[in-house]
């Protein structure tokens, strides 16, 4: 795929050698899940050639520093050890190590300078090195920069950068976590603007402010008898500025007339090009070697223009370092605004006027380019999310710092958000975690502080407010945001209650992805009996799945009628409560175009790309859907209609039932036309052990009976569990608990396609279980001969298996019953039976092994649930080492049990 801005580039080291196709059986899935993996790896990086050295940055304007830009032709290290070329910036998301390389001239003029590596995002966890020398690592994508020390330079020479990317996610050591069922796909390399900074050794290096802004009266300029008295905004700026000086052995500083080398540092606001503020005077001070000299001032703005976003008034702060006789050693300007933020009267208020936020939340990704966005694809879903009345954007993952800079300038509100979504207590609370989730949110606000289209900062999504520990998290970013800003602060819980962790936030946030409307109404009552005129409401995410080609009405609840619905009734109520006085700030919709999930989720997609998430009001081609028009009418106010209601598309399947009735018929026959298989099914039914004693003896010889039975049996077992996974097939939680413990890509989408087809999987996990209980006897003899040197055959054990398991043949219409009923309290019976027939069959097994096999009958049943136990046990132990299951386990439990006690 290739045009002039984009490349996708696909670096293939093997030959690919097996396709698996959709009704691949389970044993083979088994297989691959142990087996190492003999397809090829296919290495796929997306670029973005829209974006070059010229392109607009998020660095502060400067005259002294020189920018040298990195983007364009680097050589990769493949994971294979294949080398080839790609074009920075670009991403992946193959799960592996790869190291990019460039090489760097640096002329002689840089030998007095300091050089600092300048990142807007880069990612996940990356090492950096310059001449093969270790510089520093960086865990998130947020943005950053990073000196390189003078030691490492070669002035006048050829120079390598490299970067070794690590897009493992292991968690808690990774930022974000490992991906879970719905989580967005995460991507890694170098896929945004990265550049070099020349600056001088000594430098203006951090900048912080914070501002107040007040009323003043003053006289009215009218000739009228009695003039009135005017209130104008004024600001109050304060400014803290460190200066960084770096070792100065060999510069030489200009001197003035009398040898001084006294510097000075000042600072002055302009509106445009008119200065509204007299330079002031930061500091005056002699040059020192490494050292960093902190300084502090601030400044009275009257008559201030304040921001907003009809009119997004900015200024720009120039800072300035001289020296003695005049000479400009370092010099940075930023844009900023002055705009006041908060609630009052249940109403969010910008400027002490309410403002209703009409919002929409924002996914990086395009359909060509991943992640990787230029300016302009910035720029252009800016101007679309306008174009629909949008006000408000809101990201949850660490954004493009071009996005806030755009909207400082479009007037739109931005609310930024960590990505931390649906994470335990017990992994949030992690020093870790937690450090790598303080570092990201630091960065971000070093950034974006100076944006007044900033106002609000999220803590993550999905936090367990039933669990404690919570607060330990919450305290200390809230403590943090509010120290460094103004800005509002808020997180949206994983069940929304009442909980005294809400003093963290300024509002009651609670989403809604894919609910009902009834479902929407009880949170939104119980959000109204938990907000204040203090504290309102604020719907965080709304929105919902739509197929592409659903054109069903919005009886269909995956069309796209359905999903412009969804909008509609969510919307009304937000504005109808507004509307009435009621403590509400607005609602974000859920999302501006479409984009993938990390793992294949479970749903009844007919869709090629089984990974899209199709939430969008825009496709990933950015194409307009129904719930845009939708949006662009409740957003502006103007007249909105009813989408059709259509029909629902009704979903049959009739495999479990004529399954359920084949084998019944097959096992009636078999009892009544085989007098030898009904005698042996009656006495594994009422007299095993009678029956056991036969087999020892090598009285029952023949293989067929017990094959056939064993066919049937491994057929009612596979229909059984079809029947409870398909039964479940619109269960959130078993999308979770399959994508939790199966972390295999293709693994994961066969198991989504048998859950969804249960003709496939009555065959396929039919097949299975027949194979491993082909097996079973197998282990068993080699335990026994590891054991004790006793004489069992392969076919008694094969024997004693078969007819321990006869009791399930009970069950067999189990499957039809399960499937039409659709009762949750059938279903539950009907598992907790299957749990004691299996218990039963193994203790039966156990029991006849001891008599074949002639040893101890309690000996052998302790030792094989024991071995049973254990198995278990490592298996759950493994799952917890890698996936950290023992806490979403908790993670859950706290949710199931808040849900249960809510009226």
């Amino acid at each position: 795929m290739k045009n002039s801005n984009f490349d996708t580039i696909n670096y293939l080291t093997q030959i690919h050698p097996v396709f698996l196709v959709k009704s691949f059986t389970l044993l083979f899935l088994f297989s691959v899940l142990f087996a190492r993996p003999l397809a090829a790896q296919v290495y796929t990086f997306f670029e973005n050639r829209a974006i070059t050295p010229t392109s607009p940055r998020a660095y502060p304007h400067t005259h002294t520093r020189k920018i040298i830009p990195l983007v364009g032709p680097w050589k990769v290290i493949l994971p294979s050890g294949l080398e080839s070329q790609v074009e920075v910036p670009c991403a992946f998301s193959f799960s592996n190590k790869v190291t990019f390389e460039k090489s760097i001239f640096l002329s002689k003029d840089f030998e007095t300078r300091v050089l600092t590596l300048v990142s807007e995002g880069m990612g996940q966890y990356c090492e950096i090195f310059f001449n093969d020398q270790f510089v520093g690592a960086h865990t998130t994508a947020a943005p950053f920069s990073m000196d390189i020390p003078s030691e490492m330079l070669l002035i006048g020479a050829e120079n390598k950068l490299s970067i070794v990317c690590n897009s493992r996610l292991d968690a808690p050591n990774s930022f974000p976590l490992a991906p879970q069922a719905h989580d967005k796909r995460r991507f890694s390399g170098l896929f945004r603007n990265l550049y070099l900074v020349a600056s001088s050794p000594i430098r203006l290096n951090d900048v912080d402010f914070d501002y107040q802004v007040f009323d003043t009266l003053i006289a009215s300029a009218s000739r009228t008898p009695a003039p009135r008295a005017e209130v104008q905004p004024c600001v109050r700026l304060n400014l803290e500025v460190s200066i960084k000086q770096f070792d100065l052995r060999g510069v030489r500083l200009p001197t003035d007339s009398l040898g001084q080398k006294t510097l000075f540092a000042s600072a002055q606001l302009f509106l445009d090009t008119l200065a509204v503020s007299d330079r002031l005077a930061l500091a005056r001070f002699e040059a020192e070697n490494n050292y960093v000299l902190r300084t502090r001032t601030s400044l009275l703005l009257l008559n201030a223009k304040l921001w907003q976003p009809d009119s997004p008034t900015r200024y720009r702060l120039h800072l300035l370092l001289t020296s003695a006789r005049g000479d400009t050693l370092d010099d940075l300007s930023f844009s900023l605004g002055f705009r006041t933020v908060g609630f009052a009267s249940g109403k969010f208020q910008l400027n002490r006027k309410p403002f209703l936020l009409k919002g929409l939340h924002i996914s990086e990704e395009t359909e060509q380019s991943a992640n990787v966005l230029s300016p302009d694809d910035i720029l252009r879903d800016l101007l679309l999310a306008r174009s629909a009345g949008v006000n408000a954007l809101r990201f949850t993952e660490i954004p493009h710092p071009l996005w806030y800079r755009f909207s400082d300038s479009l007037g739109f509100l931005v609310f930024l958000e960590p990505p931390v979504r649906n994470v335990p207590t017990s992994l949030l609370i992690k020093p870790s975690f937690s450090q790598h989730a303080e570092s990201a949110l630091q960065e971000t606000l070093a950034l974006s502080k100076f944006s007044p289209s900033v106002i609000g900062y999220g803590l993550g999504e999905g936090l367990d407010l039933e669990d404690g520990r919570t607060e330990i998290y919450l305290q200390h970013l809230s403590t943090l945001i509010k120290t460094h800003t103004s800005s509002l602060v808020y997180f949206t819980p994983k069940v929304l209650q009442p909980s005294l962790l809400w003093k963290y936030s300024d509002c009651i946030a609670f989403s809604d992805l894919g609910g009902s409307f009834d479902e929407f109404k009880k949170k939104f009552v119980l959000a109204q009996t938990l907000a204040s005129a203090e504290k309102p409401i604020l719907v965080s995410s709304y929105g919902t799945l739509a197929e592409s080609n659903n054109h069903n009405g919005y009886g269909d609840t995956r069309s796209l009628e359905y999903q412009a619905k969804f909008l509609l009734d969510r919307f009304r109520t937000i504005e109808e409560a507004y509307n009435q006085a009621q403590p509400i700030a607005g609602g974000f919709a859920y999302t501006l175009c479409d984009y993938h999930f990390a793992i294949a989720p479970l749903l009844p997609n007919e869709a090629q790309n089984k990974y899209l998430a199709t939430f969008g009001v825009l496709s990933l081609k950015r194409e307009k859907k129904m719930s845009f028009q939708m949006l662009s009418s409740l957003y502006l106010g103007e007249r909105v209609t009813n989408p059709p209601i259509g029909s629902p598309r009704r979903e049959f399947s009739p495999s479990l039932i004529l399954a359920s009735t084949f084998l019944t018929t097959l096992l009636v026959y078999l009892i009544n036309g085989n007098r030898r298989f009904q005698e042996n099914l009656q006495r594994a039914l009422v007299r095993p052990v009678n029956l056991y004693m036969d087999i020892r003896d090598q009285r029952l010889y023949t293989i067929f009976d017990p094959l056939l039975l064993l066919l049937i049996l491994s057929f009612i077992w596979s229909s059984i569990l079809s029947a409870f996974l398909h039964s479940l097939r619109l269960s959130e939680d078993l999308d979770f608990w399959l994508s939790h413990f199966i972390r295999i890509p293709l693994l994961k989408e066969s198991i989504n396609y048998l859950v969804l087809n249960p003709h496939v999987a009555i065959l396929a996990f039919g097949l299975t279980f027949f194979i491993l209980s082909l097996l079973l006897p197998l282990l068993v003899k080699f335990l026994i001969v590891l054991v004790r040197h006793t004489q069992v055959s392969y076919l008694q054990l094969f024997h004693v298996w078969t007819w321990a398991c006869a009791q399930w043949v009970v069950l067999v219409f189990i499957a039809a019953l399960i499937d039409r009923l659709e009762n949750s309290a059938f279903n539950f019976v009907a598992f907790v039976l299957s749990l004691i027939l299996f218990l039963l069959s193994f203790a039966r097994f156990l029991r006849g092994i001891s008599v074949v096999a002639e040893l101890n009958r309690f000996a052998v049943s302790f030792t094989g649930f024991l071995l049973l136990s254990f198995g278990l046990l490592a298996l759950f132990y493994l799952s917890d080492t890698f996936n950290h299951t023992l806490a979403y386990l908790q993670y859950h439990y706290d949710g199931l049990k808040t849900f249960s006690i809510q009226p």
